[in-house]
């Protein structure tokens, strides 16, 4: 069913895809062409990215810019699936990862700086799961474009993609990182990029002009959710074509108006398929339409083939091609960082800490109160937040009030699973805290669920995912629960905050 959106989320989605501006205040110019101020403009995209529609804004890089990424799959037992699937998605590098109907049934995508880190990644998830993974690259793109009409029930556009000329070099690659990223919704969002690389904002504007111009970035927009936006039959037709008919039945398919992702893939030899071709739509019997008018005309009817839905959608992120790899998120204490705060962010978190205005402009009442400017305070949260000196920003529930319920849990991992079932328990979204700690019960987390049985029903299906019984210590009464430390130290102390 097509999930209906307000005229201006839908303009503000739907009309900036492509040629977002390259501008000082690029929120302030789209603002104009629809009657709204910037503060507007970056409050509906706030709203979208919060609600799941807005995945990004930012570019999306052509084949071949650089870094490096493939398609993985996976057969892996119904009963392991989720688990399985789990592990996967806990990789910063997974960026993409979905179960699709097939024995062959769990897939994503993998990426990197490089090739040799891509298949590290692949080879740690083997290794957690004991099971292979099946390494798909691409061969030659015909059509990469999911940028389409969103009024429309499906894409109406075609036409083939085309690889970068040349790789990004490596003095590029930190802005292609921001990039990749995504822009911080703030007035003037490549400022702060440019502060990030210590170049002038010029600069930053310049290279990004000229990305497009070479090709190297297919465009720089916004990215989309389809699934969130009423787009949720999404069908890969997989081909097993001669090699000598290849290229012109995938030149064929891009031509196609519906096609958003066609390509050619190198085989393997449990996989006979090499040409790929990806269509979304609203509902499956309008795909199967689409999937059957492109077979017909790229002369694909009498060729080995199989049509793969996707079922469920385990994760879905921007690609990190350029970003370096993210640290393990269960580090040895004595690997772990440490983010000194400066006494002006230590000001701002103490004076956050004792409740935030309910006022029209609270960031400009913060700001008047610290003396500084409403951009200020909002360009240092934001840093705050990208760095993990915050881990998010927002209210407090009282959760049994509102019908829900907290409850401590913990289990006992033997070692050698230990990062294995950590990813699986941080992977589920009612985990709220998950912590090591010293003795035989060794991994203590805390569920969040809407209702005391759906938080037995989450530790239930942790239990199935790990297959270790999970000790649950439900809330019988409250004594007292405060954590407000102060940032600013006292006289002679130093201060600082962890990187989570």
């Amino acid at each position: 069913m097509h999930t209906a959106q307000p005229p201006t989320d839908l303009a503000l989605l739907n009309s900036w895809q492509r040629d977002f501006p390259l501008c000082r205040e690029p929120f302030a110019l789209i603002g104009q062409r629809l009657g709204l101020d910037a503060g507007e403009v970056l409050s509906h995209y706030r709203h979208l990215q919060r609600q799941g529609s807005l995945s990004r804004i930012g570019a999306v890089f052509a084949p071949g810019a650089g870094g490096a990424s493939l398609l993985a799959a996976m057969a892996v037992p119904p009963e392991r699936l989720e688990a399985v699937a789990a592990i996967v998605s806990s990789h910063a590098g997974v960026n993409h990862n979905y179960e699709r109907e097939h024995a062959t049934n769990l897939w994503f995508v993998a990426t990197g700086p490089d090739a040799a880190q891509v298949d590290q990644l692949l080879r740690s998830i083997e290794m957690d799961t004991g099971l292979p993974v099946q390494r798909l690259p691409m061969l030659r793109p015909y059509r990469i474009d999911t940028g389409f009409d969103l009024r429309a029930s499906q894409s109406r556009s075609s036409g083939a993609t085309h690889w970068a000329q040349t790789p990004l070099q490596t003095h590029d690659q930190p802005l292609a990182a921001l990039a990749e990223q995504g822009l911080p919704l703030v007035e003037r969002p490549y400022d702060l990029w440019a502060e990030q690389l210590q170049q002038p904002v010029e600069a930053v504007l310049h290279t990004l002009q000229r990305w497009l111009d070479e090709r190297t970035v297919s465009r720089f927009g916004v990215v989309v959710r389809h699934h969130e936006l009423g787009f949720t039959a999404n069908a890969m037709t997989v081909f097993d074509v001669p090699e000598s008919e290849v290229d012109a039945c995938g030149e064929a398919l891009a031509r196609v108006p519906g096609v958003t992702l066609a390509y050619q893939r190198a085989r393997t030899g449990d996989w006979p398929y090499n040409l790929y071709c990806m269509v979304h739509g609203r509902d499956r019997e309008s795909v199967r339409t689409t999937v059957a008018h492109a077979v017909a005309q790229a002369g694909l009817a009498d060729k080995p083939q199989a049509m793969l839905f996707s079922l469920r959608r385990f994760k879905q992120t921007g690609a990190r091609r350029f970003t370096p790899p993210a640290m393990p998120r269960t580090l040895p204490t004595h690997q772990k960082e440490r983010c000194m705060l400066t006494p002006e962010d230590a000001r701002l978190i103490d004076h956050l800490h004792g409740g935030f205005p309910l006022v029209d402009r609270p960031f400009a009442a913060v700001g008047q109160a610290l003396g500084w400017s409403e951009e200020r305070v909002i360009e240092r949260l934001h840093q705050l937040l990208a760095q993990g000196v915050l881990t998010r920003f927002g209210p407090l529930f009282q959760i049994e009030r509102a019908g829900g319920q907290f409850v401590l849990a913990a289990i006992a991992v033997p070692e050698e699973r230990f990062d294995v079932v950590n990813a699986v328990v941080n992977s589920f979204p009612e985990v709220a805290h998950n912590y090591r700690r010293t003795h035989r019960l060794n991994m203590w987390f805390v569920v969040a669920a809407e209702s005391p049985a759906l938080a037995q029903d989450a530790i239930a299906r942790i239990e199935d995912a790990v297959g270790l019984q999970v000790f649950a210590f439900p809330k019988e009464e409250e004594y007292f629960v405060e954590l407000r430390l102060p940032a600013l130290p006292q006289t002679g102390e130093r201060h600082g905050a962890g990187c989570l």
